[in-house]
Order: C-alpha cells, then sequence, then structure tokens
C-alpha cells in the first residue's frame, strides 16, 4: 500500500472517530415519541410511574400476549387488568371478554386518548375533544373531585396538548372521579369535563382515564405533579394483582435494525464478521487499480506566444502605438488586482504605499512609474520610444 493510500484510509478513519465523538458529546434533543413502557427514560414512558407503582403492590404480573390470548387461557385469578398507553386498540372479541371478566368482581383500569367503541357503546359513555375558542394551544390541568383524593390546586402539564373528556355518561352506574381544564379556564367553567370515571359493570368496575400522558415521565417529573398521578390509584385495590398490559405498548421493543438479526445468530454474526475481514485485507493487499495501459496523449503546444506576436505585428503595421500601450496599462493593472489584491480604481498615495508594502518596490520608483502611465493614458498618440519606455519600466516592476 502506498502512502497515498494510508494516508487516505487513516483520514478516514480519523473522520469516523470524529462523527462518532462528536454524535456522543452532542446535546440530544427530548425524544416525545409516545413510548408508555416502564422500563423507557424517555419523555412519554412511564420508567418513573412504575417504579413508584412497585413501591404499594408487590403483585404485579406482566401480559405481553394480547388480551385476546390472555382471555382465550382463561384469566381465573381475580385482579385489576391494567391497560396504560396512547391508544389502547382493544379488538371486538377482546373488549367483549374484558367485559365478561370484569363482570365476576374484577377491575380493569385503562387510561387512553381514546376507548374501544365496543366498551363505549355497552357502557353508555361519549368521549369528545375540548376546543378551545380562545387559544390554540393550551395546557390542560388535572384535578380530582371527590375527598380525600382532591387536591388543593389543579396540576398542570407543561406540553400543551388536546385533551378529550366523557362529554356523556350514564349516571346510573357512573361516577365521576377527575376533571380537567385549560390552564386558563376558571374551575367553574370545568365542572363537566370529567376526564377520569369509574363504571361500575356487574360485580366489577372499570376505572376509565382520557389522559395517559398523567403516567409518563415528563409529566411526573414536574413540579410535584406525581401528586396527583399518585392519587388516581386509590381507587384500585392494590392488594389483589396488578396485571400490566404489555402488548398494547406504542414503544415496546420491535426489530428495526437489520443487523439484529445477524448478530443475534452465532453462524450469521461469523460470516459477517467474516466479509468484513476478508474485505479489509482485499482493500489492503489487492485493491490497487488494474487496467490497461493508458495511452501517452501528446501535450498540445502552447500558441499563446504565437498569437500575441500576431496581434502586436498588426498594431505595428499600423502604428498604433497609443493602443498597444493602453493594452500592456489594463494588463499590468490587471496582474495587480489579482496578485496583490489592491483596486486599482484609484491611484494615490495609499495605493502606492500599500503596493509598495506588498511588493518591496521603493515608493518614489512606483510613483514615477504610475505617472508615466498616467502621462500615457492623457497623451493622443505616443511615439515609439514613449512604447518602449513603457515596457521597460513594465517589465522592470515585474522583475
Amino acid at each position: 500500500m502506498d502512502k497515498k493510500m494510508k494516508g487516505l484510509l487513516w483520514g478516514v478513519i480519523g473522520l469516523v472517530v470524529l462523527v462518532i465523538i462528536m454524535d456522543e458529546t452532542a446535546e440530544k434533543p427530548t425524544d416525545w415519541t409516545a413510548s408508555y413502557v416502564h422500563t423507557d427514560d424517555r419523555a412519554l414512558a412511564t420508567e418513573i410511574f412504575y417504579k413508584g407503582l412497585q413501591t404499594v403492590t408487590d403483585g404485579i404480573q406482566h401480559f405481553e400476549e394480547s388480551p385476546f390470548e390472555i382471555f382465550q387461557d382463561s384469566l381465573q385469578k381475580p385482579g385489576t387488568y391494567f391497560f396504560l398507553n396512547r391508544f389502547v386498540n382493544l379488538t371486538k372479541e377482546e373488549s367483549k371478554s374484558l367485559l365478561g371478566w370484569v363482570g365476576k368482581g374484577n377491575t380493569a383500569f385503562i387510561a387512553s386518548e381514546g376507548i374501544p367503541k365496543v366498551l363505549l357503546d355497552t357502557l353508555k359513555l361519549d368521549v369528545s375533544f375540548h376546543v378551545s375558542n380562545s387559544e390554540i394551544e393550551y395546557q390542560p390541568s388535572f384535578n380530582l373531585i371527590e375527598k380525600p383524593h382532591r387536591l388543593s390546586e389543579f396540576k398542570t402539564s407543561r406540553k400543551a396538548f388536546e385533551y378529550l373528556y366523557f362529554s356523556e355518561i350514564d349516571s346510573a352506574n357512573t361516577t365521576a372521579l377527575g376533571q380537567v381544564k385549560p390552564k386558563t379556564t376558571k374551575i367553574s367553567e370545568a365542572s363537566n369535563h370529567s376526564n377520569y370515571i369509574q363504571v361500575n359493570w356487574g360485580k366489577g368496575k372499570f376505572l376509565l382515564h382520557l389522559a395517559p400522558k398523567v403516567y409518563t415521565n415528563y409529566f411526573m417529573v414536574d413540579g410535584n405533579n406525581s401528586d396527583y398521578t399518585s392519587r388516581t390509584l386509590g381507587y384500585l385495590d392494590l392488594n389483589q394483582p396488578l396485571f400490566w398490559d404489555d402488548y398494547y405498548k406504542s414503544g415496546k421493543e420491535r426489530i428495526t435494525n437489520p443487523l439484529y438479526y445477524l448478530l443475534s445468530n452465532p453462524y450469521l454474526k461469523s460470516a459477517y464478521y467474516l466479509i468484513i475481514i476478508t474485505s479489509l485485507l482485499f482493500v489492503f493487499f489487492g485493491g490497487k487499480r488494474k487496467q490497461r495501459p493508458i495511452p501517452i496523449i501528446p501535450v498540445v503546444k502552447n500558441r499563446s506566444y504565437e498569437f500575441a506576436q500576431t496581434i502586436a505585428g498588426m498594431y505595428l503595421d499600423k502604428k498604433d502605438h497609443k493602443a498597444i500601450a493602453q493594452k500592456q496599462i489594463t494588463a499590468f493593472l490587471e496582474h495587480i488586482r489579482s496578485a496583490y489584491q489592491l483596486s486599482t480604481n484609484e491611484i494615490n498615495t495609499s495605493f502606492l504605499q500599500n503596493l509598495a508594502s506588498k511588493t518591496n518596490k521603493e515608493y518614489e520608483a512606483l510613483k514615477t512609474l504610475f505617472q508615466y502611465i498616467e502621462h500615457i493614458n492623457t497623451s493622443e498618440v505616443i511615439t515609439e520610444n514613449e512604447l518602449k519606455t513603457l515596457d521597460t519600466k513594465l517589465t522592470t516592476f515585474n522583475s
């Protein structure tokens, strides 16, 4: 491997290392992806809530299968089926099975932005979005209704989002437990906006909450909002088993990287590393370019000198010494602009001093040269001797 190839290889390695360091040290923006996974520390996950739940009950059991599979296996244990996700999209069969299970004396807790239609129709409920006439975005505030769970003040989400509330309930079987309002709305105007209710069904009950975000990390770490979240659990019997649903979770682990398949299988993993190693060996030892010899093409001759002689001869034949002198002066000024980065629009003392500094020429010599150039420019006709004198001065400057 030649020096050029080694330098390129080290350059690529250095660039990769630099990118990795910059990526690791850069400030990570807040990830607002909905997750609700109990082991996730992102803003919209439930790690903090779950750890707090573990301190008040030790009977948490995780169900990773769908509720349909759980009920097919005949869930016989009494307890609370705990659903927490942005959307809990129970199927029709799952909803009917859940209704039957709750009717036997169990509890179903559902915190979701919307309730499955079968449950809404069966429990005689309806859900609506709050639409503000004065605010495009607003921060919802939450509180509980009944003592001793009620807080002295509403707890507000620092992140604005639209909230839902139960616009229709069956008052014979339903109790409003919590209410919601925009941060700027008076409490009296929020009396009908219930977002947390208890619905008695058979021997059991449903606890339905329309703001799952109050159980997420970002809400609970804001001030003492966690006080509201913890009090919503006051309606659960935490002495019974709690069946935590891991199936309906927006952020549950899914295989999204193809490398997972390669690295999780020992045979594919060995083949993957073998390909990388053989590729590197090829680059080191066999990566030189191989091709047919490139024919040598003769260098194109520079005819600029002959062209200049021809043009100069035309002017000399016409005895137009002034035109030749002006072209020499134009080329000379262009050389000063490009080589010394000086403007030639105005020839004054400052210009001459800057030019003398950059060219190490005597100020007086430069002054004499530009006075002679001015003489040429203002003369209507110049002699051959004057043209030769100009040429000599310009040649002396460039030497």
